[in-house]
Parts: structure tokens; sequence; C-alpha cells
């Protein structure tokens, strides 16, 4: 029996966290080993053999592992972009992937992770710019941002990490 009425389905265009399109895209599991929890978008270094977590002010590039995908299939929190401390999660390493400028971008950009000054803030978000303070971010080899956008909006990144 079809829908009568009343119900009307309004997604966003885009999720952070989200695959962008069809184009090649590689994800590899990793553990949360944070205390914290994480959200889909942000970006996540190394942690142990089989984690991830959020950067810390003395992450580097090579700390980088990828961005947490946004999936429906996993343990995730209340709000359906989190996954909580302990649980597993892809990590996008490879491909095109939705996240939010902490800036306002443009096509072609290069792609900084910020790991901020150890405040807490910011960390795990993307900026075109080095930064200081709690916006101090490190460059991304083989990563830019795909999309022109404002600060706060979506916009595409591209990575080439591999596996």
């Amino acid at each position: 029996m079809p829908v009568l009425g009343g119900n009307a389905i309004d997604h966003g265009f885009a999720y952070a966290g989200m695959v962008a399109d069809a184009q090649l895209c590689n994800g590899v599991s990793k553990l949360n080993k944070g205390a914290t929890t994480l959200i889909a978008g942000l970006g996540v270094v190394t942690d142990g053999d089989d984690g991830a977590s959020a950067p810390v002010d003395t992450s580097v590039a090579a700390n980088f592992v990828g961005i947490v995908k946004y999936e429906l299939n996993r343990v995730l929190g209340d709000d359906g972009l989190t996954v909580n401390a302990k649980h597993d999660m892809t990590v996008i390493t490879h491909g095109v992937v939705y996240v939010q400028a902490n800036v306002d971008v443009d096509k072609d950009d290069p792609v900084f992770l910020i790991v901020g000054d150890g405040t807490g803030t910011n960390q795990g978000k993307f900026s075109n710019v080095i930064g200081t303070g709690a916006t101090l971010a490190v460059a991304i080899p083989g990563a830019k941002f795909v999309s022109t956008a404002l600060a706060s909006s979506f916009t595409k990144i591209s990575l080439g990490l591999g596996g």
C-alpha cells in the first residue's frame, strides 16, 4: 500500500563523513582507542596498530589515518554521528568525502588537519591554512578540497592515502 500524505522526507544533501560519490573509495576498520567520542567527518590519527583517536597538539601529518565515515550500521551515539570510545568505526583513507570546513575554502586548496594547541578545541577539523593556537594545523599530503564552501558548510575532500 502506498504512503498517503503527511510524510515528508527531507534529507540533507550531505552529512559529515559521507562518501561523496561512486569514485573508488577505501575504508579501513579502526577502534576508537581515545577516551572521548569521535564525530563522523573529523580527521583521526593513528593510535596503535588497530586504533585511531582524535589528534593532539603533538600529532604530525604522518599520524593522520583518515576521516571517520558516516554510517548507520555501527554502534553509534544517539545522534547517529558519533563513535563512542572503545567502539569500532570505518575510516576513509582514499576517496572523496564530505566534511565541514573550519574556514572558507576554495576548490583545489590544500588540506590541513587541525591538531590545536592542547585546549581540546577544533581537533580533527579541516582548514586550508596552517593556523595558530587552537587552530594550529598540519598539511596532509595527497589531500585537497574539491569543492568551494564557506566556513562550517559542507565541502568535499579528496584523499589519496591508500590503505
